[in-house]
């Protein structure tokens, strides 16, 4: 009798080899990696129970019909847990890709879309008579367990699209394509095994599925290196709040501290009046979750302006404009900020029912900016012009913005300003300040 296995042997092979290579290299462990060790296991012995079926429904005359059986229905019984492993896998890679093992047990879909499906059509090969074709290469057995085995073949590529359009948007590119591309093939290679019989491809097929499975999604030099990208970018995502985006680049680079010079910046500091007062009356824990509050507010504010926020002290907030990239407009543009941040604070004190306030210095000049040291890198500015706004503020007027005269000199013509004379100011002796009318 003339039967082929040629599909079938190249399966095996492909499998095998999957199998040494995939067992063989360290990986990061998930519920879709355990999932395909499973189908890996089992697409191997689909394989060999598909390959030894075939020689004893060929030869079943010189063979014990016990042994013929054996091996025809549980090459049947081995190709159903094969489909509901597969179609686990694609449900794991969409409706549940952040999922954990024991959570994943619980779900109904499982038990009722799958597992009870299977267990259904497994019973029909213990309950019906496999039947065998006559002659030649049409020697597949088929009757109810066959035809159940197509029909829920179907069933789970219909499942596992269903899941694949309803989480579309959620999944990445790299878990789309060969998603949908394995998904596809196996059902068009049951329907054509089941409509050709003599082409013996079924096999082969489910081999290809796992080897697509493999290269695109659980390959552990791919695996490694998405995982790696993905610290990676975590990693620069953090670096990027901490220092602006071109200093944390050269930081990278030069992996040195880096610090630059800039002639025309504008610093401003922001304090809360009487905070420690305030921290006594209504308690440290809660003042600080207003302040948080409060700040992470400014913060989104900030994203709107040229400015670089550069570090909170305590209740104090302290940003800059000018820097790192220079551009000539940068004191106007920290006045608007500063206006909308006192503007800001009303709405806040009647959101939470509270009554803070705060003082504003704003002072223009050189500076020297960068990151120094070697641990716990902050973006920083030094010289006398950081120094001169911060006592602005702090000899400031409680809800009111006070600059510097180098200020008062740029936005003149554009604002209105009350002069206040004979500030003593540490460090700098009897200076003035002008307060924003």
């Amino acid at each position: 009798m003339i039967y082929s296995i040629e599909f079938q042997i190249a399966g095996l092979v492909i499998v095998s080899a999957l199998i040494i290579i995939f067992f063989s290299k360290p990986r990061w462990h998930s519920v879709q990696n355990s999932v395909f060790r499973l189908l890996l296991i089992i697409t191997f012995f689909e394989l060999l129970f598909d390959i030894i079926s075939v020689i004893t429904i060929a030869e079943r005359d010189s063979v014990p019909s016990i042994v013929n059986n054996f091996f025809s229905e549980g090459y049947i019984v081995i190709m159903l847990l094969w489909i509901t492993v597969c179609v686990i896998y694609i449900i794991t890679n969409t409706l549940y890709s952040g999922i954990t093992a024991k959570e994943l047990i619980h779900k109904k879909i499982l038990s009722w879309f799958i597992i009870v499906p299977a267990l259904c059509c497994i019973s029909t090969v213990f309950f019906f008579p496999l039947k065998y074709a006559g002659t030649g290469r049409s020697i597949y057995s088929y009757g109810i367990p066959s035809t159940c085995t197509y029909i829920f073949s179907v069933y789970c590529v219909i499942l596992s699209i269903i899941c694949f359009c309803v989480n579309f948007k959620h999944m990445t590119f790299e878990r789309k394509v060969p998603t949908i591309v394995f998904t596809l093939m196996e059902g068009c290679t049951a329907m054509l095994q089941m409509c050709i019989p003599n082409l013996l491809v079924i096999g082969f097929g489910t081999s290809v599925c796992v080897f697509i499975m493999y290269m695109t999604m659980e390959n552990p030099d791919m695996d490694m290196i998405a995982k790696l990208d993905a610290a990676n970018k975590k990693s620069t995502d953090l670096l990027l709040n901490i220092l602006p985006a071109s200093i944390a680049a050269s930081l990278q680079k030069i992996n040195r501290p880096v610090t630059q010079s800039h002639a025309d910046v504008t610093v401003a500091f922001m304090d809360i009046v009487d905070f420690t007062k305030l921290s006594s009356r209504i308690g440290p824990e809660k003042l600080v979750n207003i302040l948080n509050m409060l700040f992470s507010e400014i913060d989104m504010m900030l994203e709107n302006y040229r400015i670089e926020k550069i570090k909170t002290i305590g209740d104090a907030y302290m940003v800059a404009s000018g820097l790192p990239e220079e551009y000539p407009d940068n004191c106007s543009e920290m006045m608007h900020f500063a206006i909308d941040v006192m503007q800001y604070i009303k709405t806040f004190n009647t959101a939470n029912n509270i009554k803070l306030q705060i003082r504003i210095g704003i002072n223009s000049g050189p500076v020297v900016a960068g990151v120094i040291g070697k641990k716990k890198f902050i973006y920083d500015l030094w010289g006398s012009t950081v120094n001169f706004a911060s006592r602005m503020e702090s000899n400031g007027v409680p809800g009111r913005i006070q600059v510097s005269e180098s200020v008062y000199k740029k936005l003149a013509d554009s604002y209105s300003f009350e002069k206040r004379e004979h500030l003593e100011i540490k460090g700098f002796g009897d200076s003035c300040g002008y307060l924003l009318s």
